[in-house]
């Protein structure tokens, strides 16, 4: 193929491919005791990295005990959501004594689970998750 196919095929190649999707994900995190240190949301895009190497990572403030944050590249993708409230600001995920309130998608606040239990699936409408860390409450 000459240099002029190659162009005009390349070029109709690039008008008849669709632009890659990306959908919006919005964590928030509620019940939040105190505004010590931020809280920390991560996301895993792959078992294999799944759950010591998120794909993104953000950490945001604690304002009005919650916190919110937004990912607005993310493809439709299969996806696990880890927050937790990093109060001595020592960028990990302390468990045991002395332990930071944490939440997996699909799981009650402070269990974890593996993939398949955690994993959400994200198509090309915005979804909101919503963990509340406020104490339990017995409503007997």
């Amino acid at each position: 193929m000459n240099r002029l196919g190659s162009s005009i095929l390349s070029a109709a190649l690039t008008v008849a491919m669709p632009p890659a999707l990306a959908s919006q994900l919005v964590v928030e995190v509620t019940g939040l005791e105190d505004a010590e240190g931020p809280v920390v949301v991560e996301v895993f895009g792959s078992r294999v990295g799944f759950p010591r190497q998120p794909s993104y990572t953000s950490s945001v403030p604690v304002v009005a005990g919650s916190a919110r944050a937004e990912f607005t590249e993310l493809g439709p993708s299969d996806y696990v959501i880890h927050a937790w409230h990093d109060r001595n600001e020592n960028g990990k995920a302390d468990r045991g004594f002395g332990a930071e309130p944490f939440g997996f998608s699909n799981l009650p606040v402070g269990e974890r689970g593996d993939w398949e239990e955690t994993r959400i699936t994200l198509g090309v409408d915005p979804l909101n998750l919503r963990f509340d860390f406020g104490p339990l409450r017995d409503d007997d």
